[in-house]
């Protein structure tokens, strides 16, 4: 990338610029890393200390930063940083990442009765079967593997080694990351005559419009109806979604989350890595769960907490310090049950 500062901050929303608007830019870097020539951010203000040091030729600030600026470079003063940032960041992902020319590629297996867009690209060793349809503008890269009577809609990215199995729809826009799987069996077995006999799973996985799935994680298939993710709900990597699970529209799930059978995940849900829910619960929309909470009851909506089970966060928060001077407290305690004992021995009952 190099062009002039100027023509990047058109892509801006209401931007400030102090100081030399016709720099050239040709990359970005870290805050205590970026070199001349580099832009860079404050995105965190965990880092605030850095942006009087950084090398960058130019800084892009949020509006409240007061403190000291650096020497010699443009600061741009915008609302959101890091969404500003990402605007770059998809021009840069244009050229890195060019979408692929419309073609089907020799090495592809396609059912006869599947349909196929002209205006999509398939690459090599996809194998698309029997009733499968691929929409308009779709980009299915190598060794995908697309099911029967599967739907895949406009636009939607389907990155290399992923798996859609039979009937699964996914809407407009959807992105798989490598290595996902949607469809897989939900894990049922029902304990008879001394052993686990598998209970089919006979349902679907629903993807809706702008859903993201991150790389290596399973979207299992419902024992019966649909498992269904909402539009713009976006997935990390490693996560599990089982049978029948229900997730709003706008949540966001961070990597290792694992969610049990027909839970139901509410609008604009928040849960953080490594979150574990139990089956057949309801999370309320608006709901934040910090990492590594076990939740095993409902959540009401708009509820903040962590731990397990989960409590308000303040107040799991100041469980955790109090845990911390347990040692101590007993140690104290100790004191107080020896100078009482002596109290006994010197003064009777």
């Amino acid at each position: 990338m190099k062009c002039k500062l100027s023509e990047i901050v058109k892509l801006f929303d209401n931007p400030e610029v102090i100081g030399d608007a016709d720099i050239e830019i040709s990359s970005i870097g870290a805050l205590d890393k970026a070199e001349k020539g580099q832009i860079t951010f404050l995105g965190n203000k965990k880092y605030a200390a850095e942006v009087p040091s950084t090398r960058a030729s130019a800084v892009i600030l949020p509006r409240s930063y007061k403190a000291g600026l650096p020497e010699g470079a443009t600061v741009v003063r915008v609302d959101n940083p890091s969404a500003e940032l990402g605007k770059i960041c998809a021009l840069i992902e244009k050229e890195l990442y060019a979408k692929p020319h419309y073609s089907i590629h020799p090495t592809a297996v396609i059912d006869r009765n599947a349909r196929v867009s002209h205006n999509s690209y398939i690459g090599p060793n996809v194998v698309i079967c029997d009733g499968a349809e691929i929409s308009e503008g779709c980009v299915i890269y190598g060794n995908n593997y697309i099911g029967r009577h599967v739907k895949i809609g406009e636009d939607s990215v389907l990155m290399p080694n992923s798996v859609v199995m039979d009937h699964c729809i996914l809407g407009k826009r959807v992105r798989l990351q490598p290595g996902v799987v949607i469809g897989s069996d939900g894990y049922g077995y029902e304990f008879v005559d001394g052993r686990h006999v598998r209970i089919p799973q006979v349902g679907i996985v629903v993807l809706e419009d702008d859903v993201d799935i991150g790389a290596n994680t399973c979207v299992d298939r419902a024992r019966f109806d649909k498992t269904v993710i909402g539009a713009g709900t976006k997935i990390d990597n490693l996560v599990q979604v089982a049978h029948n699970v229900q997730i709003g529209k706008g949540a966001l799930l961070v990597s290792q989350v694992g969610i049990s059978g027909s839970t139901k995940i509410g609008d604009y849900a928040v849960l953080g890595g490594q979150v574990g829910v139990a089956g057949h619960l309801s999370i309320g929309a608006g709901s934040m769960i910090g990492g590594q909470s076990g939740v095993n009851g409902d959540i009401p909506p708009k509820s903040y907490v962590r731990g397990t089970p989960p409590r308000p966060y303040m107040h799991a928060h100041k469980i955790e310090v109090l845990l911390d001077k347990l040692p101590d407290f007993f140690d104290r305690l100790k004191d107080v049950e020896k100078a009482l004992n002596i109290q006994k021995k010197t003064f009777g009952k």
